[in-house]
This record gives C-alpha cells, structure tokens and sequence, in this order.
C-alpha cells in the first residue's frame, strides 16, 4: 500500500492518538514514533507499514478516526476477507495468545433481527462442539460494538475456486481426494444433524497440508428456522444457496431439505472441479434452476475426458434428480469413492512437516493424568458431584452460559459467574468454590496467575483450577503443569470433557515414576516409516527419542489428527503412534478412520495416552489398536511389542 496525501486526512498528533487507541504497538514503538518529531504524517504511517507494525485495512480505520473498530472483543481486526448477505469476515489476532482467526460479523441489519440472534445464540453451542478435520471449527462467539460475531478457525490457504481459476482443472486422483475429504466433513455435520445447504468450490478451503475445510457450514444451518427459508429467499432477498450448485428440491422449499441435497451440491462440485465451469449455465438464474430440474445430467467425459466408469456412475447418482435415486447418506458416497480412489493411485501434493510446532498441552479435553516435564504423571480420583461447587470466571457471557448449562445438566452446583480475575479473588474470598472454571485470559491477569495467586493464599484448601483455552503458549503451559490439579482444557469441548475435567481437578492426586529401560537397537527397523501423532511437542520428542533408541529412524510427525490423516492419505507407513486427547481430532476418531480407509486398515497403530478408565480405552481396543501405552512410552514394553509386529 501506498501512503500518499489521498490516504491520510488526519494530523500528526491526532494520527498518534488514534494509533494509541487501538493499542496496535507495543509501548516502546509508539515511544519511538512519538519520538520522530520531523516526521509527518505521511511519514509515519510509511514507517508502521513498512516495518509491518500495522496492516493496511488496520491504517485506513486509523485514518478514518476509528480505532475503536479494530477491537472486536478480545480480537484486533487485521484485514477483510470478504463481505456476503450474512456478514462480513475478518481476519483477526487474539490479543494475549496471539492467535491467528478469521471472525464473522453478523451484518447490522440481522442484529436486529430477535428472532434470528436468538436462533444465531443457539446454534452456536452444537457449531462449536463440532470437532472435525475437515470442518473449519468454531471456536467463541459473542456481542461487541460491533455486533455479534463468530469466532472461527483462521485457514491459511484458499478456497477451491480460486485454486481452479489459477491453475484450471484439477488433476482426477485431486479432484477425488478433495471431494472425499469434503464427504467426510460433511458426514460428520450429517451425523450432528446439521445440513450446509451450500456446498461449492467457494465454501471448500484448501489449506497448506492439502486438507479440505468445510467453512459456513454453521451458518447457513442457521437458516433452517427463517420462516423466509419456505419461500427460498434469504433476508438479503436472493435464493437461499448458489444456483450453480443447487439441488431442485431445494430451489422450491429450502427449509425442508435434508443431507441429500449436500450431496448434489457435491456431486456439481466433482464437475467443477474436473472442467472448471459448473455443470449447468444459461442467462438467468431461473434458467440455470431450470436445467437443474430438467436437463440431462452432463457427462464428466464429456469435457474432461475419460474418466473410470466407476466414477461416472457415482457423479451420476450424486446428481439425480430424485432424492429418492439419490444416495441416501454421505457415507455412502464415501464407500465408493474410496474404491475409486485406490483405483486412481497416489494424490499429488505436499508433504507433511517434521518440523515440531511448538505447542505444548499438559492436558487435553477428557484426559485424566498430565505429564510432567520429570516424568511424573497426576492421577485423580473423581469425587461426587453433589459435593462440587464451581465459580465460573468467563469474559464471554454466552461461554459462561455454555460452562454453567454443562455444569448443572450434571447436577454440578455453579455458584456465580464473573469475568475478571480481581472479581473471582473476592468470590473465592465469599463463596469458597471446589473448582474453579476460568478462561486462560482475562482482561486483569492470567488464569494461570489467578491459579498460582489462589493457591499462595489457600496453600492447604484452593480450588482446582480447569483453565479454557483454543491455544496456549508453551512458557505458560509448562508453568501449568507445575500445579497440582490445574488442568488446561481447549476448545471446542463438550459437556462430557467439562465435567470430566472438574472431577478431576477436584478428587485428590497421587504421584508416581515411570521407569525407562535400556534402549535396544534393531537394523532393520531403519527401513520403517512410522508417525507420530500428538498435540504436545514435548511428547513427541520423547516418543521420538524412545524409537530411536529402538531402532526407528525414518520418523514423521504430525500435530493433530487432521494432519495425521492428511498424512496418511499421500504416504505410506508402516507404523503410526498416537496419543488419544487431541484438540482438533481425539485418537478413538482417528483410529476409527483409519481402520475404516483401506489404504490404513492394516497398519499396526500404537496408541499412547495419560487416560486409565476402561469406559474411554475399550472402544479404542475393539478398533483394533495394536496396544495401548501409558504416556511414558516405556521402552522395554514398546519393544516386546515391536518384536510381535515386525519380527
């Protein structure tokens, strides 16, 4: 961008001012501009820009004399994505974590809608317990000045429109690879009884790693209840999902379709993404919507060439008129695309990332022990919920409602609610709470800071501590997983994990060693390719250092399930080792489609976790996990298994 004298229409002090207010720079910055005193203006907005202290979209809210626009509850806006009927899209930092997110904005005029900020405030609790890899999640939604908005999951990438308008037509193994990853999305939205009702290219992201996110999902099932939906017209006034890619059904009463219209959305989607133009066109919408009803379904041959019979005949039922004719379920086109995919070989793309990330969580959602940095696990006994009493400590009002509607739907007695650290000090003081249930940041201080401040005043009866968080530093978890029965619990969660996290910062811990023994090196073991799947860095390590010493070489790793699964579609290995609380995707789910994807089904996966209880490890042994090891990886077991598996 540019700076010249069009840009700016402020002066120098009122441009320091408002760059102040929006608290874009750190104190020694904004001393360091204020200090230029024979710069101007145009000189300074150069300097923040070029040295990338401020973004461009965040210059002209300066500019503009609206700093205050740049905050959006605990976020600061960075630039605009796009702007649609329903609002517009931000990409955002949180301001303490750091943390990259694009939010939406509901537009003004919906925000005056009752009825549809109430709908929008109940389906945000089932959006962002929706945990899936090939879902763009949800992490927070709220009301500011700006109005109420969502928080979601920041996709670095683009969408697969823009990807086929710059290189054209996908490759067949791609264009399959990315629609299955999207079935898989959607039959888990299916499974939670959310149906998208726009599925097309613009609505598929496309990450680095080559995963496929569903995005909008959850608003447009916000419209299932808009009494417009019958009509098939939107509060903006336009066809309630894009013609190009609409089912007829759909075009004559939106509010009565189900998961089979996903299903023609994705089947036009295959088309798209094979030639590069939609299946139908004509001059007017009613025409397109014409051909949708009426038109022979055109022949994915017929403009890009031979294709396998098989996968004709699958685009063909995906688009029959009919729902009846129809696949019935998303799982079912998932079972026959994947026999075409192995029929088409290998999918282009890139390779996952050795490189560690960084993050490490001592804890994670329904785990029941931590690792310590000595080798030390925390187990807890569960104590009766009659005799829990919790205080909520939440800036967002509507994920305090979430904590509090969990806590007593389990007869969890939820004494207050406050949003600062300085107010949960005095309701401690007051109300003496077993647990405490806070966000890791607060306007005042840390979750983490309140747990340690709490603990030096009641040294012999605090409260435990289940701190929420979508991400956490790894200087700040590790100082966690010093204190006793303080757990780190990210989003999204269910009320399941909440619970089982306060049982367990509430029951009283034991400690206990886990020895290592000798490493033993086998030769042929270098020949092997094994993943490794955790969201701590630092149990990876250890996983890595304890293979090695048997002999393991040619390790990769992967920080999440969706990752692992994106790994595990472009290259083969022959073992996989994975820890079972991850954020995105937990260990039951991804063994589960692994053992259900034929190019996985055989490879032995190991499976390394903190958790103890039959009632979460039976499920996983009846999938077929080849053992289960406690999350010091003790070497001399790994090895007698290694034996059985590779001789």
């Amino acid at each position: 961008m540019d700076v010249t004298a069009a840009h700016i229409g402020v002066g120098r002090e009122e441009f320091l001012s408002n760059l102040a207010a929006a608290e874009l720079l750190n104190e020694s910055d904004l001393k360091a501009l204020q200090a230029e005193t024979q710069s101007d203006v145009m000189q300074l907005a150069d300097t923040v820009l070029r040295k990338g202290l401020i973004t461009p979209y965040q210059l002209d809210a300066i500019v503009a004399g609206r700093p205050q626009d740049l905050k959006v509850g605990n976020y600061t806006l960075l630039s605009k994505l796009g702007q649609g009927g329903m609002g517009v899209v931000f990409k955002a930092r949180h301001r303490r974590m750091k943390r990259m997110v694009a939010i939406k904005v509901l537009s003004a005029q919906l925000c005056q809608d009752e009825s549809f900020v109430a709908r929008f405030q109940r389906e945000v609790e089932t959006i962002a317990r929706l945990g899936h890899p090939n879902i763009v999640m949800a992490y927070d939604a709220d009301e500011a000045e700006i109005g109420h908005f969502l928080v979601m999951e920041f996709v670095e990438g683009r969408d697969l429109a823009s990807e086929i308008a710059k290189k054209g037509p996908a490759q067949l193994p791609l264009a399959v690879d990315y629609i299955l990853q999207t079935a898989r999305g959607l039959a888990y939205a299916h499974s939670q009884n959310i149906v998208h009702r726009d599925i097309k290219p613009h609505n598929l992201l496309l990450d680095e790693l080559g995963v496929v996110k569903v995005t909008d999902l959850g608003l447009a099932a916000l419209s299932s209840g808009d009494k417009t939906a019958g009509s098939g017209l939107t509060q903006s006034g336009g066809i309630l999902g894009t013609v190009d890619y609409m089912p007829p059904e759909q075009a004559v009463d939106s509010a009565s379709i189900d998961a089979r219209a996903d299903i023609y959305s994705l089947g036009c989607t295959l088309y798209y993404l094979l030639t590069g133009t939609p299946p139908f066109s004509g001059p007017s919408m009613m025409s397109v919507l014409l051909k949708h009803r009426d038109a022979p379904i055109p022949k994915l041959s017929s403009k890009h060439g031979p294709v396998p019979p098989g996968l004709e005949a699958i685009y063909e039922k995906m688009m029959a008129k009919s729902v009846a004719t129809r696949y019935q379920s998303m799982g079912e086109v998932i079972q026959e695309l994947e026999q075409i995919r192995l029929q088409l070989g290998s999918v282009p793309g890139t390779n996952i990332s050795s490189q560690t990330t960084g993050i490490f969580h001592p804890s994670s959602i329904s785990s029941i022990a931590i690792l310590r940095p000595d080798q030390k696990t925390i187990v807890a006994r569960p104590v009766e919920n009659s005799a829990i009493s919790v205080l909520v400590v939440e800036p967002s009002r509507l994920q305090a409602g979430f904590i509090r509607k969990y806590l007593e739907q389990s007869a969890i007695r939820v004494l207050s609610s406050v949003t600062t650290g300085a107010a949960a000090e005095q309701a401690i003081r007051m109300e003496k709470p077993t647990a405490i249930v806070s966000s890791l940041y607060l306007s005042d201080m840390t979750g983490l800071e309140l747990a340690q401040k709490i603990r030096a005043d009641y040294p012999s009866a605090a409260p435990g501590f289940v701190l929420i968080s979508s991400e956490s530093e790894s200087s700040e978890a590790q100082q966690l997983s010093q204190l006793n029965r303080v757990l780190l619990l990210p989003k999204p969660f269910g009320p399941e994990q909440l619970v089982s996290s306060v049982h367990l910062v509430t029951g009283q811990s034991i400690s206990g060693r886990a020895g290592l023994a000798p490493p033993i090196t086998r030769r042929n073991r270098a020949e092997l390719r094994v993943l490794v799947v955790d969201d701590s860095s630092t149990a990876r390590v250890h996983e890595r250092i304890i293979l090695n010493q048997l002999g393991f070489t040619q390790i990769h790793e992967a920080s999440d399930g969706a990752q692992a699964i994106a790994a595990a579609t472009r290259e083969a290995f022959d073992l996989i080792v994975t820890d079972y609380n991850m954020p995105l995707l937990d260990g039951r789910a991804l063994v589960s489609y692994l053992k259900q994807t034929t190019s996985t089904a055989a490879v032995p996966i190991v499976m390394v976790t903190t958790e103890t209880e039959a009632r979460i490890l039976d499920p996983v042994r009846e999938l077929g996990v080849a053992e289960i090891f406690p999350k010091a990886f003790p070497s001399d077991q790994v090895e007698s298994l290694m034996k059985k598996l590779f001789g």
